[in-house]
């Protein structure tokens, strides 16, 4: 169990209301791994699910309620110390969304359910084999990915401290079964793969309204080490509320109607395997910038999974800086 204080950093005005130094009661229920190559890799890692209760400090927000899955890699060990990096995603309840009518200042999150993100750092002290003390410091992300806007998300740094018990000398059978047949690679192989990408978006601009988007990718990847790949890929993409939103200010303003409705990219990344489960990030570029008001840079983050040696799903969440554009939901091929 870990209790941390943390504070909402304010990225751009309409966070602003919602300002506060939320209190945060975690609880974990984790396993350490062992029985994979990739654990060898990352130190024997901690795995688990954890409860989030959050208190925001601001009426305006209320209370959020997350439940996560979390992987938490060691760093380095030594004597009864321990220093890791834990990330977890997972899904949190917003008791207090944007109402246009009721709660018309809480422009952050824009519908009660959504994704939760965190990262943190964490240092374990053993006090006997089976208890332990720790200190942790992190930040949290929730937000839908433009699914419903207003959609600034909430974002929050924190510290704090805890205690963790052993409970069982063995692993949970229902951890064992996770992720257990060891799927099969080689290393400095080049592969190729294709992804069909789709999602929904809302436009801010068309009174909030719902847009589908589809994708088509490319990507080539070297597997350099058990648990690395490097990636680079071409995007094309077809957002039906990126185009409305400009037909609109066309409309609008008499333009000339010179915008691209196809958006092309090239993205370059890192795959972290573990086992059948990947963590995907991306860095890419527009070959062309769409119209003169769009950003010219984006990013792609989240996880892929193995069905088989050729076929792969994944979530990942499209964005430009800090701002989402879509959760993106695929299914790949690899050849």
């Amino acid at each position: 169990m870990n209790k941390s204080l943390g504070s909402t950093i304010i990225h751009n005005s309409e966070v602003s209301p919602v300002k506060g130094y939320p209190r945060f009661v975690k609880l974990d229920y984790f396993s350490r791994l062992n029985a994979k190559e990739y654990h060898d890799h990352m130190n024997n890692p901690i795995a688990g699910v954890s409860f989030t209760y959050l208190d925001h400090d601001n009426a305006l927000v209320g209370r959020s309620y997350a439940l996560s899955g979390f992987l938490q890699p060691i760093i380095k060990a030594w004597g009864k110390s321990e220093v890791s990096y834990k990330v977890s995603l997972g899904l949190a309840y917003v008791e207090n969304p944007f109402d246009p009518v009721k709660n018309d200042l809480q422009k952050a999150i824009g519908s009660n359910v959504n994704y939760f993100v965190e990262a943190q750092l964490v240092y374990n002290y053993s006090l006997t084999d089976k208890l332990g003390l720790n200190a942790h410091a992190g930040l949290t992300h929730i937000s839908n990915a433009a699914r419903r806007l207003p959609n600034s998300g909430l974002n929050i740094v924190f510290a704090g401290f805890g205690v963790n018990y052993q409970i069982a000398e063995e692993n949970p059978k229902a951890f064992e079964k996770v992720n257990q047949k060891t799927l099969d690679y080689k290393l400095e192989r080049i592969n190729h793969a294709i992804y069909i990408r789709s999602g929904v978006k809302s436009i801010r601009a068309l009174d909030f309204a719902v847009f589908p988007a589809y994708g088509i990718n490319y990507t080539s990847s070297y597997r350099y080490s058990p648990i690395g790949s490097w990636t680079a890929g071409l995007d094309l993409d077809y957002n039906v509320g990126y185009i409305r939103e400009r037909q609109a200010r066309v409309d609008e303003y008499g333009q000339s109607g010179s915008f691209d409705r196809w958006r092309t990219g090239f993205a370059v990344g890192h795959d972290l395997h573990m086992n059948k489960l990947v963590f995907v990030t991306q860095f890419a570029t527009y070959l062309k910038r769409p119209d003169e008001t769009h950003k010219l840079f984006y990013q792609r983050y989240g996880l892929k999974y193995h069905l088989s040696s050729n076929w792969q799903v994944a979530a990942t969440l499209k964005a430009h800086g800090g701002r989402a554009d879509y959760m993106e939901w695929t299914l790949g091929y690899v050849f």
